[in-house]
């Protein structure tokens, strides 16, 4: 099955679906390439309408790709998350971090922050930046650490290779692991922050074959940055942490409501950066727009918008904002 109705708010489950009156299709790589490689025409793909929910405010498309071809897109047509390989060998080439205007000096100034945790893409969000305060911040450090741990990572493949042919590659495996402790312990400037990546393992968002060099993204972000990852689904206690970041994450999981609300019990803060494109393109299911706000606010969780208050360039329409269940903690930010 190619398509599926989604006739409820993907989000909050309402009925209160209403179609908006300016349908477009606005094509881009990722559309090309779904349309060339799924064998959909234009007409088909115009089909699918976009619709507003008047309870929490996301816009949705429906009907939209099912599960089953969601995850054919996000493991073989395009696979590998391009936008997060791309802010992890920038920094490592140029030391920059992903574009998020001061957000992080805000955060760091504002929230005592110790345990963090992020949601999905561990290049997407802060991660980068933490490391960058936690090592010396050199470019033959970045350069060494990165091909130290692709090498040590890429070195336990043996698949297909003969015991000699593995004894060798284990030894030099060992001898990058090796290296990569050593690098680390030599540039370590600032006691490490505890850092988790949370992942649903959702077939809307990138996963095994999310892959630089024969190495995946979260097996490389585990080894690289210090990052304990944790499956969504098998927490089963309450987790506490100080800031929890869902950077670009939010519309690729099909059970936000979920993700959201595991972020907001077991952290102090959430921040949240996403699309408000009205004109939702065909590759998401939906996108959250800024009544959403007004959807948190409403059912006591407390919200403040920081997309003006970062000081970024926006090429696109996006949304920033930070929030709690402890209106205080709000408020105190003010």
């Amino acid at each position: 099955m190619l398509f599926k109705d989604y006739n409820k708010c993907i989000y909050c489950k309402s009925k209160k679906l209403i179609k908006e009156k300016n349908q477009y299709l606005k094509k881009n790589f990722y559309i090309e390439a779904i349309m060339e490689d799924l064998e959909i025409s234009e007409k088909k793909i115009k089909t699918l309408k976009v619709y507003r929910c008047l309870n929490c405010g996301i816009i949705q498309n429906n009907p939209w790709f099912s599960e089953t071809t969601s995850r054919k897109i996000y493991s073989n047509i395009y696979g590998q998350h391009n936008r997060g390989w791309s802010n992890l060998i920038n920094y490592i080439r140029n030391g920059k971090t992903p574009k998020h205007g001061i957000l992080y000096d805000i955060l760091l100034k504002k929230i005592k922050i110790k345990r963090y945790a992020e949601f999905n893409n561990p290049f997407t969000g802060l991660m980068l930046d933490f490391f960058k305060l936690e090592y010396r911040d050199t470019k033959i450090f970045r350069k060494n650490i990165f091909n130290n741990t692709i090498k040590y990572l890429s070195s336990r493949q043996v698949a297909g290779k003969t015991k000699y042919q593995q004894k060798r590659l284990g030894a030099k495996a060992s001898k990058y692991l090796l290296n990569c402790k050593k690098l680390k312990k030599e540039n370590l400037i600032k006691k490490k922050n505890d850092k988790y990546l949370i992942i649903d393992n959702s077939s809307l968002n990138w996963g095994q074959n999310d892959n630089y060099k024969s190495v995946n993204s979260k097996s490389l972000a585990s080894e690289l940055l210090d990052i304990e990852i944790l499956d969504f689904n098998r927490v089963n206690k309450k987790i506490n942490f100080d800031l929890f970041g869902i950077f670009h994450t939010i519309d690729h999981t099909f059970e936000p409501s979920k993700i959201f609300n595991f972020a907001i019990k077991n952290s102090d803060y959430v921040v949240v950066y996403c699309h408000i494109d009205e004109r939702i393109e065909k590759q998401h299911l939906f996108s959250i727009t800024k009544d959403f706000l007004g959807y948190l606010n409403k059912n006591k969780i407390y919200t403040i918008d920081l997309t003006h208050k970062i000081k970024k360039n926006y090429k696109t329409p996006e949304l920033y904002f930070l929030c709690s269940k402890k209106k205080k903690l709000i408020y105190d930010l003010i």
